[in-house]
């Protein structure tokens, strides 16, 4: 060793000793330092908080990545709920907007940068404003069960959440958002676009009529087949590929202003053959042969109040209606609860294979109804409310239920609309046949402000909460509504209306009286098209304040501008 280092060594070694002194404390003191407030867990640190960091703050991720972190299914939709009401799926991931979605996640802070905020309503708020129907200028009042009764405060289901005002990432989407070309790959419901390229993607959309335009790159939403309902793609749920809406912004537009060019697109409803909107395979039979009724139409035969409707076209939930005559609504179904065994909703028969009823007959969470396929029956043919009508009644059950997935139950009930599909086609007879759905030609013909349409139903004779049997009718109601213009539709409601609904009814000063009324929710409002001589169902019966009070309208579901969705949502049922 060079004698000149053994100095520094020693210095050292004293040097460390010191140090230790200072760095190494004795038991109470370290416990001391280490002692730090406990504080309640947050949902990150509930479960795997490196991936849901990862997957879910740091980067866009659907359901199903949620899913894989969290592992079970009642923390997931917890999770879900929170993570698109705070924007989760909508945010670009700049470090600004990354601590954003982290903070409104972890429930420290709303997204008030944003312009929308994490709000939370009361279960007092939501069953009081709808036990008196028509109190509140907030929520509407759905068509009930006349055998329904209503949850008490205490034992209704709330969501978590109210959705929040949507972001607006600038004006809408003219046109339908067919131009289209921004980046978003993540639909309404959370899950990821596949890839248009992709072969389950391609096979949905062969015999599809595509705008050429429209570039379908990657797995972005886009809309090529002039949806109404904005830009949409396919996506896998629970392994099944169906379709999704994207969350943007799309202009409303009047059934009149309506572009004119896309005219040949549609169907077809004059002639000698009838070119039909949808493919027999998954749709089933029916189109064909809609809206002739067998013992009407078919043998060139008028039914007793049809004239009326076609009187107004040349210039009574039933309150105020009449019995409908035998066979004269083959298309009417009963939607009816296995147990207790109880009248749910009307609905129609579309085809051998498909029902079409209102959404809020399915799914409505203040009211504690989500209904499964195995909680519902359909009955085809009657005509009695109670009777059972054997030799002519069918029973069948479904199979599938789809809602739209826009369906908006919070607010107003827009997209009020849901398909059933029967577990085995049924066989058409006599008083049992399907409705035609409107093609733009028809709908632009016939709804017009003050044609009269037919609505059916067995829901209460009059508008009360009490069941009795006095105010149920023993056979099938009719009553025909002038349509509404829509301003004055606007004008009538605090409720939010928009151009997927249109109400119909009588105005204070006239003479005649009538409306739709609880137990006729999901039925159909059709009318008749002169020009070729079939009936149409026009909407389906969705919501209003109380039944035939003066300046209230019954409200509809407006489905010529779902038929782009049925479409899709039946098509994508296809297996083969």
């Amino acid at each position: 060793m060079d004698p000149k280092c053994g100095p520094v060594l020693l210095l050292l070694l004293v040097l460390n000793g010191c140090i230790a002194q200072h760095v190494f404390l004795d038991s109470q003191r370290a416990s001391q330092v280490l002692t730090r407030s406990r504080r309640a867990n947050t949902l990150f640190e509930e479960v795997k908080p490196g991936n849901l960091e990862r997957e879910c703050v740091e980067e866009i991720c659907d359901h199903e990545e949620a899913r894989e972190v969290f592992e079970q299914t009642d923390k997931t939709e917890k999770f879900w709920t929170k993570y698109l009401d705070c924007k989760g799926t909508q945010m670009s991931r700049t470090q600004n907007n990354i601590n954003i979605v982290r903070q409104c996640i972890e429930g420290s802070s709303t997204l008030q940068n944003q312009k929308a905020s994490c709000r939370r309503t009361s279960v007092e708020t939501l069953t009081s404003a709808q036990r008196d129907p028509g109190v509140s200028p907030k929520i509407p009042q759905f068509r009930r069960s006349p055998a329904g009764s209503l949850p008490v405060a205490s034992e209704a289901f709330v969501p978590p959440t109210v959705a929040p005002e949507q972001i607006k990432t600038g004006v809408c989407l003219p046109n339908y958002g067919i131009d289209y070309i921004g980046d978003l790959s993540v639909t309404l419901g959370g899950h990821a676009c596949m890839k248009w390229a992709s072969p389950e993607a391609k096979k949905l959309s062969v015999d599809k009529e595509f705008i050429p335009e429209v570039l379908l790159d990657g797995n972005k939403c886009r809309n090529p087949d002039n949806d109404p309902e904005g830009p949409w793609c396919y996506v896998r749920v629970s392994g099944n590929v169906t379709v999704d809406y994207c969350d943007l912004d799309v202009c409303e537009d009047l059934l009149i202003d309506l572009n004119e060019e896309t005219a040949d697109r549609e169907r077809s409803v004059l002639g000698p053959t009838r070119k039909t909107f949808y493919q027999p395979r998954t749709f089933g039979q029916g189109e064909t042969a809609c809206g002739e009724r067998p013992l009407f139409e078919k043998i060139n035969k008028l039914d007793s109040k049809e004239s009326e409707l076609l009187e107004s076209y040349a210039a009574k939930r039933i309150v105020g209606g009449d019995d409908a005559e035998v066979a004269s609504a083959p298309w009417q179904v009963m939607l009816y609860k296995r147990s207790p065994q109880e009248l749910l909703c009307g609905a129609s028969l579309i085809s051998d294979q498909w029902i079409l009823t209102a959404a809020h007959c399915i799914l409505y969470p203040p009211w504690n109804k989500n209904f499964t396929a195995s909680d519902i029956l359909v009955r085809l043919g009657k005509h009695n409310r109670a009777q059972f009508e054997r030799g002519i009644e069918k029973i069948v059950a479904i199979d599938e239920i789809i809602v739209h997935p826009k369906y908006n139950w919070k607010v107003n009930l827009n997209r009020d609309i849901a398909l059933l599909h029967l577990r085995r086609p049924v066989v058409f007879t006599d008083q049992i046949h399907p409705i035609c759905l409107p093609s733009k030609k028809v709908a632009k013909t016939l709804m017009t402000s003050g044609f009269k349409g037919r609505v059916t139903g067995w829901g209460n004779l009059k508008e009360t909460w009490n069941p009795s049997a006095r105010n149920l009718p023993t056979v099938l109601q009719q009553i025909h509504l002038p349509i509404v213009d829509p301003d004055i539709c606007r004008a009538s409601t605090n409720v939010k209306t928009t151009d997927n609904m249109f109400c119909a009814g009588f105005k204070p000063d006239d003479a005649v009286r009538g409306d739709a009324c609880e137990g006729d929710s999901g039925g159909p409002f059709v009318m008749k098209y002169p020009a070729d001589n079939r009936w149409y169902q026009m909407g389906i019966v969705s919501w209003g304040e109380g039944c035939d009070r003066d300046g209230k309208y019954g409200f509809y579901t407006h489905l010529f501008r779902m038929g782009r969705w049925m479409r899709k949502a039946i098509e994508s049922t296809d297996d083969e």
